[in-house]
């Protein structure tokens, strides 16, 4: 692709993520009142009543209420405007200069990418996003720097864990830059202290995996909540009260009582769907040759490593209802890991490959249309029994209308 192209692609992502920005500052305001926002309920988990899963962010955000006499919900509100904008900003910033090729256009726009929890706002505004910044930002530092590795590995990356403990299933993609970045070709003193830098974190979540929140203590949150700012602790506040032992068998169960073969099926389609123009990219890249990374250099292409470290994100949905959630935390982190090592040279597309591949020979208007029925004709919904939506590229839009426009004048 030439220059102008690759300006010209930047240019359309960087307008594309500022509309995305526009309709879900107003996607987040509209419902951050409503009393039975999904995606509201887990800000409210607090320590008042002790230590419990996920509860740093709510304590934080209660007691910034107190503070400045704020409604919680205004509080709230505030919290995920900064991290959403905060977030896409650095999208923004990652993803400069980087539409090499049809195939990181589609991988870039996939609708599993950012658009997913502005398309779907009963998602936008989960805590993901605190962890989305956290991983994008230890990017776009220098990862070698001994500095950044102190403040990630021992204070971020266990803060990660205290906002959404499921995110140590994704540390392996985090692992995998790191066998970059430090040049691990074999197993000796370096690789043992990469993997004594993950200590913390994958101790917080042991810690919080052997320690269930009794339910006197969830009713003193539970009190607390409704006395101190009149708010029901409900959904994913309410969970945490009705997990007795908080264990795998229990989540397990749960998630039986729901299943069903058809939505498995589904979201086979979903992720490989979604995911293909990315996984034709790691099928097309190698390391560079200057590089040696233990048993990653044996490989043909990057494709099986990228599947290793994919899958311990598979655990969660066998305990989680909001499959949609999967798909899109498992594709960013997956997204984000291989453009990191293309940004940094650790790996090279061949140019061969995807100049030559059906995508890249097909003329301008036949991509054209490809590229609107792949990233704005459909996105996943939510939950796992939830049929794909369609027309985000209508819908959105149309929401906006009916939340601000319709009725106002």
């Amino acid at each position: 692709m030439n220059e102008k192209l690759k300006n010209d692609w930047s240019t359309y992502f960087q307008i594309y993520v500022l509309v995305l920005i526009f309709f879900g500052i107003f996607f987040l305001y509209s419902k951050h009142d409503v009393g039975n926002d999904s995606s509201l309920s887990d800000w409210l988990i607090n320590y008042e009543g002790g230590f419990v899963r996920r509860g740093l962010i709510g304590e934080l955000i209660t007691n910034f209420s107190i503070f400045l006499s704020l409604k919680l919900r205004d509080s709230i509100l505030l919290f995920q405007l900064f991290f959403f904008i905060s977030y896409y900003f650095l999208i923004i910033l990652f993803c400069k200069n980087l539409f090499e090729n049809r195939l990181m256009i589609l991988a870039i726009f996939s609708p599993i990418f950012i658009l997913y929890p502005v398309a779907e706002i009963e998602v936008l505004g989960r805590k993901e996003l605190i962890i989305f910044i956290i991983f994008l930002s230890y990017l776009l530092f220098d990862v070698k720097s001994l500095k950044i590795q102190f403040i990630y590995k021992l204070i971020l990356f266990p803060t990660s864990i205290l906002i959404w403990e499921p995110v140590f299933l994704f540390f392996p993609f985090i692992f995998l830059i790191d066998l970059f970045v430090f040049k691990i070709g074999k197993f000796d003193k370096k690789f043992l202290y990469i993997l004594v830098s993950y200590f913390l974190p994958i101790f917080f979540a042991i810690i919080i995996y052997l320690n269930p929140f009794p339910i006197e203590n969830y009713n003193i949150m539970r009190d607390f909540l409704k006395k101190e700012f009149g708010e029901s602790c409900y959904m994913s506040c309410g969970f945490v009260g009705l997990q007795s032992a908080n264990s795998f068998s229990e989540l397990f169960k749960m998630f039986l009582e729901k299943f069903k073969f058809t939505y498995a099926l589904r979201y086979l389609i979903i992720i490989i769907v979604g995911f293909f123009p990315l996984c034709l990219l790691t099928v097309f890249s190698t390391i560079n040759s200057q590089n040696q990374v233990l048993i990653i250099s044996k490989f043909r292409n990057l494709l099986p490593p990228f599947l290793l470290a994919f899958l311990p994100s598979t655990i969660l949905y066998l305990v989680m209802y909001d499959w949609a959630r999967i798909v899109h935390i498992s594709y960013t982190f997956s997204l984000l890991t291989f453009l990191y090592l293309i940004k940094e040279n650790y790996i090279e597309i061949s140019n061969q490959k995807t100049q030559t591949n059906y995508i890249s020979k097909m003329s301008k208007k036949f991509f054209i249309v490809l590229f609107f029925l792949f990233a704005f004709s459909w996105n996943p919904k939510v939950v796992m029994l939830d049929d794909v939506a369609s027309k985000p590229i209508y819908a959105t839009p149309y929401k906006f209308y009916k939340y601000f426009i319709r009725d106002k004048f």
